[in-house]
């Protein structure tokens, strides 16, 4: 009898809601669409707003005086920067090309064993084969020298934020802000107080990619167990000692994981550096695109994409604990381990393993014959030192065995024969046969049909009514139905902070840009949803789909999202729906990755009680899974959302409009003013959609999904079963 009131209760409760709630937004929408078309030209701020507020002036003159004043001090950091950078370039530009490979395979190998050694063996070959070796060393000088400095400076900060909670409440809102500017905003301000060239590009990607090594130090130095630090305390440890032998220690998987972030951030900002000067594979790729070099473009984005992948993989070797094999176990060193099951996944790795117990043996047996010279010479001044030497020294074969073979790469190099750059009679280049391909596929009838189809249907029914709905939609409605979104989803201060945020985009004067960038992310985002939800949704009933998608993902998560706008400019050309596609592209992953995450983690009691109800499959997903998978897809949205914002910066270079293309405007008169407003409108409108969607979850408890169902099976004619449940 209970159970009849709480679901008739629940019943009714729902059915109002469905009625008011809808009728509502129906009317809003209803009258919005009216006062559109109400309007005879886009709207605008009142003139006297934004004639009065400059922010523009205040900015360009503040950084006239700031050039004026401190420009000597930043030019003299710009200056120590470019020597270490054009150090570092030389080095890698003047090294032979098989010391440069092997500089990065013997760490790959020890870290992550064949299988990365192999990866960053291919993509080595790979930048020489494609005749861009001198970029991608240009490009690594950068990165390696953005990289360190980063590091340096961040893990600094990040024990910092560990040892002091009101130092960490500080740095708060800077990382915040940081990290939703978008990349391309950082090189305005580098630009002018540094110059151009290389040492701008670094000094921007630093500060750019930094906000991951800080968060991950800080956050692995306070995940130390309490215990642990009071037993140190204990025993009498300084702070210092706590610090550098106890907790940074148990904290070098989280800081590892924070230089792996940083190295990717790294290399996004480090390809757009091109606009300021900067030279590297970013340089060739962008004037590839301005020539309508496809050929070219695609294999400087491959060599982007390979370098990406290298160092992500490399870094998750790195931050990855090591796993001890049961004593029956046959360790793998090519095949996934979980094939140890297998009798010819172990006939396979047989050789493999001799191969590695073969060379083991023999570096192993080189090292301790250099150890016991080294201790011999050693003793004659002091036994013990001596003995510790080669102690160390035979401990750390592997590390002393790549040293000696680099010593020999470069003797050799030096001496007996120069190896100098990548051979050009080597180069396996396929610009010209991929640009005749994409060639004779634009021409093609079938093609031509077909991508036609496609951008005439989604330029006429939804890029051009949602531009103008948003742009001639009254300013004051607008501000206003975005402030009752962050006032139901949030509460009335964020609704506040909103209004005021909007109202800073208007007097600025950039109203109409930011609607037309609004209407493109939101548009991209609900073709990233309709898009990749079914694909999660698949992936997460299929195994082998989802090991398919997830290699297909990962290429695409760490590809600079410079790189999108080669292919779609392949096949698209120039315009807003090429613009839309790279943004579509470049931002579907999270929701992809995070609808497979929310209904795999769902448990399986869930669906056998929707079964034993006598649920389909649909029925299960559509009334169980989805509503318990609801927080997964809110952060899914949460990503899209940011992503597809930061992809706007860059849009403008393949014909997107909007605030991206205010900033590029603002770089070319050299207005930093226009060009940091319209980079922070973006900042601005990303952070208020996000935030308001984040804060949304689902109405429904586990136990009303449960009451529902058996509600629904009680109207259906089953309540002897629904009883028994």
């Amino acid at each position: 009898m209970a159970l009849t009131q709480d679901t008739s209760l629940l019943s009714s409760k729902s059915s109002t809601q469905s009625l008011i709630i809808p009728g509502l937004i129906f009317a809003a929408i209803l009258a919005s669409i009216w006062l559109a078309f109400q309007g005879e030209d886009v709207s605008e701020f009142p003139v006297f707003i934004t004639d009065a507020f400059t922010f523009t002036a205040w900015v360009n003159a503040g950084e006239d005086f700031l050039k004026d004043n401190i420009k000597v001090y930043t030019r003299m950091v710009a200056g120590y920067v470019k020597d270490l950078y054009w150090m570092l370039e030389d080095f890698l530009l003047d090294s032979s090309w098989v010391f440069i490979a092997a500089l990065l395979l013997i760490p790959s190998l020890a870290f992550g064993g064949i299988k990365l050694g192999f990866l960053v063996l291919f993509g080595t070959m790979y930048w020489g084969m494609v005749g861009l070796w001198d970029s991608a060393m240009e490009t690594l000088a950068l990165m390696g020298l953005s990289v360190f400095l980063s590091v340096a400076v961040g893990v600094i900060l990040g024990i910092f934020c560990a040892l002091s909670d009101r130092f960490e409440r500080n740095m708060k809102p800077a990382l915040d802000i940081m990290q939703v500017m978008p990349a391309f905003v950082y090189l305005i301000p580098a630009m002018f107080f540094f110059g151009i060239g290389g040492a701008p590009a670094i000094l921007a990607t630093m500060i750019y990619s930094m906000p991951p090594i800080i968060r991950l130090t800080n956050l692995g130095i306070r995940q130390v167990p309490n215990e642990t630090v009071e037993t140190a305390t204990a025993f009498g440890s300084s702070k210092s000692q706590i610090l550098f032998k106890v907790q940074i220690p148990l904290a070098l998987p989280s800081i590892m994981m924070g230089v792996n972030q940083t190295i990717m951030m790294a290399l996004a900002l480090v390809v757009l550096a091109t606009f300021i000067g900067a030279q590297g594979l970013g340089s060739d790729i962008w004037v590839s695109i301005k020539k309508l070099e496809v050929g070219a473009a695609l294999e400087g984005g491959i060599c982007v994409l390979l370098m990406a992948i290298m160092f992500d993989r490399f870094g998750k070797a790195a931050s990855r604990e090591t796993v001890t094999l049961p004593s029956d176990s046959q360790k793998f060193y090519l095949l996934p381990q979980t094939w140890d099951i297998y009798p010819i996944a172990r006939q396979v790795e047989k050789p493999l393993q001799l191969i590695h117990f073969a060379f083991a043996f023999v570096f192993s047996s080189v090292i301790r014959i250099f150890s016991f010279i080294l201790n011999s010479v050693i003793s004659l001044f002091n036994k013990d030192y001596g003995s510790a030497i080669a102690q160390f020294i035979n401990a750390h074969y592997f590390f002393f065995s790549g040293l000696l073979i680099l010593i020999g790469i470069v003797y050799y190099d030096a001496n007996v024969a120069a190896i100098g750059t990548f051979p050009e009679a080597w180069n396996l280049s396929i610009r010209e046969e991929i640009s005749a391909g994409v060639k004779s596929l634009v021409v093609n009838d079938t093609f031509i049909s077909i991508t036609k189809t496609i951008r005439s249907t989604v330029v006429i029914y939804l890029l051009r009514p949602f531009d103008f709905y948003l742009t001639y939609l009254p300013y004051w409605f607008t501000i206003g139905a975005l402030v009752l979104i962050s006032w139901k989803s949030v509460g009335i201060r964020f609704a506040i902070i909103t209004a005021i945020l909007l109202a800073f985009i208007g007097a600025c004067n950039i109203w109409t840009e930011a609607m037309i960038t609004l209407s493109s992310v939101l548009i991209s985002v609900l073709l990233c949803f309709v898009i990749g939800v079914p694909i999660g949704i698949l992936a997460s009933y299929s195994k082998r789909f989802q090991n398919i998608n997830e290699v297909i993902l990962d290429a695409m998560q760490t590809l600079p999202y410079f790189c999108y706008l080669v292919p779609v400019l392949m096949f698209f050309g120039g315009g807003a729906f090429s613009a839309l596609l790279a943004t579509i592209i470049y931002s579907i992953p999270p929701i992809i990755r995070l609808t497979v995450l929310g209904l795999s983690q769902v448990s399986s009691t869930y669906s056998e009680v929707s079964k034993s109800f006598g649920g389909t499959t649909i029925q299960t997903l559509n009334k169980i899974k989805f509503p318990l998978a609801v927080p997964s897809l809110v952060m899914g949205f949460n990503q899209t959302v940011m992503m597809a914002f930061a992809m706007q910066i860059v849009t403008p270079l393949i014909g997107g409009k909007g605030l991206g293309l205010e900033v590029f405007n603002g770089l070319a008169r050299s207005d930093t003013g226009r060009a940091l407003a319209a980079g922070i409108g973006i900042c601005l409108l990303a952070m208020i959609i996000a935030v308001s969607y984040t804060h949304l979850r689902a109405h429904e408890t586990r136990e009303d999904i449960v009451c529902r169902l058996m509600l629904e099976k009680k109207k259906g004619g089953g309540g002897g079963g629904g009883g028994g449940g």
